[in-house]
């Protein structure tokens, strides 16, 4: 059983532990998740481990059958996983900005323009590869903001992922999206200057849509 730090979510441990048991291959392709077991395993309610499972399952790692539980999937990410990925991203995203707004006046953001302003650049460069670091980086600094642990170990499994998983698909599409996103991003680069993040809600969300629009 993992060693518990105290005041660290329980969700985190049981979303820690089940992932790992997946990428180690100990839960291959197709085995079914069982919450009575893990809470044996893991000595704590079934409530937590259905909240990781839940998590595990926006990430892409397990996937929920009708009245048959949770099942370890395969973990190539093509364009339907990348687009469950975004549309997770998307919910963290705006669960963030939200908690901005109520934090506004303690809350730094010259690294969230400097990072906007270098994906802008690579897309002027058509540089695929930038384009997608300095994404990630962004993104992970905005989420970062609210300093959610459990938020910042979904995002960074998710790159993660994406990183060692992505099909060649997919980071095509980083190029095709991005004079929108370039668009959006300045309109989030102003937004930051001017510390007006009910107006930068909706510009994250636009840049978000941008990329899930490109998929399809």
């Amino acid at each position: 059983m993992p060693k518990i730090a105290r005041g660290e979510r329980l969700e985190i441990i049981a979303y820690e532990y089940i992932k790992e048991k997946i990428v180690t291959g100990d839960y291959p392709a197709g085995y079914r998740i069982i919450e009575s077991k893990l809470s044996e395993e893991l000595n704590m309610s079934r409530t937590p481990i259905r909240r990781a499972i839940v998590s595990l399952a926006h990430a892409g790692f397990v996937k929920h059958q009708y009245n048959r539980g949770a099942f370890v999937e395969n973990t190539q990410v093509d364009i339907a996983a990348f687009f469950a990925r975004m549309k997770l991203i998307e919910l963290l995203i705006n669960e963030s900005v939200e908690k901005l707004v109520l934090r506004e006046n303690y809350i730094e953001v010259d690294d969230l323009i400097e990072k906007a302003e270098k994906i802008i650049r690579c897309a002027n460069e058509n540089s695929r590869k930038g384009m997608i670091e300095n994404f990630e980086e962004f993104v992970s600094l905005l989420i970062g903001k609210i300093n959610n642990d459990y938020f910042n170990r979904i995002v960074q499994d998710l790159w993660i992922e994406l990183d060692d998983h992505a099909t060649e698909e997919i980071t095509i599409i980083f190029i095709s999206a991005s004079s929108q996103l370039s668009c959006e991003l300045k309109s989030i680069i102003k937004y930051l200057k001017m510390k007006d993040y009910s107006k930068l809600k909706g510009a994250s969300a636009r840049m978000m849509n941008a990329m899930l629009l490109t998929v399809f």
